[in-house]
Order: C-alpha cells, then sequence, then structure tokens
C-alpha cells in the first residue's frame, strides 16, 4: 500500500509546477518578443499547459516504473 503524502507536500509539488510555468512562460514570452521585435501571441503560450501535461506524465512514469519493479521482481531476481 502506497503511504499518503502530507497536504504540505501535495502543496510545495503545485506550488514549484505553478512557478516553473510561469517563469518558463515569462522568459519564452521575452525571448519570442526579442525575436520578432513586437508583441504578438505565438508558442510561447503553450507553456501554460505545462501543469495539465505534467501530472499525467508524472502518473505514467510512477505507473511504468512500478511496473518494471514488479517483472523484476516475478521474474526472480529480486
Amino acid at each position: 500500500m502506497k503511504p499518503k503524502r502530507s497536504l504540505a507536500s501535495v502543496a510545495l509539488e503545485l506550488a514549484a509546477v505553478l512557478l516553473v510555468t510561469a517563469l518558463a512562460f515569462a522568459w519564452g514570452k521575452q525571448t519570442a518578443q526579442a525575436e520578432r521585435g513586437y508583441t504578438a501571441i505565438g508558442g510561447e503560450y503553450l507553456f501554460l499547459l505545462f501543469p495539465f501535461m505534467y501530472y499525467p506524465g508524472k502518473r505514467t512514469i510512477l505507473d511504468w516504473i512500478t511496473e518494471i519493479r514488479e517483472l523484476w521482481r516475478s521474474g526472480g531476481n529480486g
């Protein structure tokens, strides 16, 4: 059975994801504006989708790791 995560660790992870998203967006917007020479809406706005891609991706990777560990143990390796 999985140990439950504390509310503080969940809140800290969410804050970190949102901070990385905000910093990446600000960097992307500034870089795109410098490259184009004018303000426009472009691909840098895709950085705002990062939190929506992070959590399903994290869950998928953790499931893969769990499955690999189970296969390793059932193969007589552990």
